[in-house]
């Protein structure tokens, strides 16, 4: 065999499973039903879990919050990967509830209209959105 076919058949078998990621939306998906999770590099990927997602849901429902909607232009920059949009108010979960959840070092769980945002502290990058938590 030439060493020409060898090389080609070398580099596809490198290509095929990243064409098959990417057919597939390229990103593992979310534990908690809310889309792909984020990866943050070196293979690491942050996202609210199902048993986060059901303390929070759940705490909602018992305890209704009067959510403000956010201005069209805030909402519509509210995405995975993207930055907090400046001038956005940063509203907290309430400390009983945050008591109750695992512990999220480097993250901030922030109260976004009906939202639930969870973002890097050090980047303020949104690495998952739980929606309509609220």
């Amino acid at each position: 065999m030439p060493i020409r076919s060898v090389a080609i058949m070398i580099s596809l078998a490198f290509l095929l499973p990243a064409g098959l990621a990417q057919a597939k939306g390229g990103k593992p998906e979310n534990p908690s039903g809310a889309g792909p999770m984020l990866d943050i590099g070196a293979g690491i990927s942050v996202s609210f879990g199902a048993e986060e997602t059901r303390l929070i849901r759940d705490y909602f429902v018992a305890n209704p919050y009067n959510a403000k909607p956010l201005p069209p232009g805030i909402a519509k920059n509210l995405a995975r990967g993207k930055p907090l949009p400046p001038g956005i108010a940063k509203r907290y979960l309430p400390g009983e509830l945050v008591a109750g959840l695992p512990p999220r070092p480097g993250y901030e769980r922030i109260i976004a209209g009906n939202d639930i945002l969870l973002v890097a502290v050090a980047t303020g990058i949104i690495v998952d959105i739980l929606t309509g938590a609220l």
